[in-house]
């Protein structure tokens, strides 16, 4: 395990203590909004998978049985994470045009990711297809973030401020999130060739997708701490 943590530069292990560290900040500063429960649920999906990876490191399973587990897993992270985004992004984007299309992504998106779920108990699902798709999937949900970020960016300038930026608690989110999502884009897209022929590029790439996401789980928990709506 120390060595899979050195080849990702111990990024792994700061983003969990984030995750939990945010788990915190959740439970004690909810103010019963609807959209904190959301990331909470989200933080605790993200230290719930790294509890099951390091579980199964401790029992032996067949390379195709330890990547079914760990799609299922990292498919479902993926969900919960843009769930979570989507009904953020719901309270902070008024044009119902923009909520329609959200809306149908969503459900696109569960609708592929539940036929995956299905494909991966066929015996004839190699390893190399199971990456494949599960990175496509990885696509198409940050294809998703960067489009709804976008939208939140022409709101917030199209309309007359308010108050300055950094006054928004939703701004820092939305720009931590466009950044993570288009810079791993690129990443995901490639991902398979890189896990195949250059696996140490690989959790390299992967250190700074752990990285990106830490910083847009720390914007999430300084939200967290203002009496204010995140969405605001």
């Amino acid at each position: 395990m120390i060595a899979h943590y050195k080849a990702n530069f111990f990024t792994e292990p700061i983003l969990v203590l984030t995750f939990i560290f945010c788990c915190v900040i959740g439970l004690l500063y909810h103010y019963r909004e609807r959209e904190r429960f959301f990331f909470l649920g989200y933080f605790f999906t993200g230290v719930a998978l790294f509890v099951v990876s390091v579980t199964m490191d401790n029992f032996i399973f067949s390379g195709r049985e330890r990547a079914i587990i760990d799609e299922i897993f990292n498919t479902t992270f993926e969900l919960v994470e843009f769930s979570c985004f989507y009904y953020f992004f719901r309270k902070c984007l008024q044009n119902k045009k923009i909520h329609k299309i959200s809306r149908a992504f969503l459900i696109a998106l569960l609708s592929i990711s539940g036929i995956f779920f299905a494909l991966l108990w066929l015996p004839g699902y190699q390893i190399d297809k199971i990456k494949e798709h599960s990175f496509f999937i990885n696509v198409l949900e940050f294809f998703g973030l960067a489009f709804l970020c976008l939208c939140y960016f022409y709101e917030l300038f199209t309309s007359a401020p308010k108050k300055t930026l950094f006054q928004h608690s939703s701004f820092l989110i939305t720009t931590s999130t466009f950044f993570y999502s288009v810079l791993m884009i690129p990443f995901f897209i490639i991902a398979r060739d890189i896990w195949k022929n250059e696996r140490s590029l690989f959790w390299v790439l992967s250190s700074c997708h752990y990285l990106l996401l830490t910083i847009v789980l720390l914007t999430v928990a300084r939200a967290f701490l203002r009496k204010i709506p995140i969405t605001a």
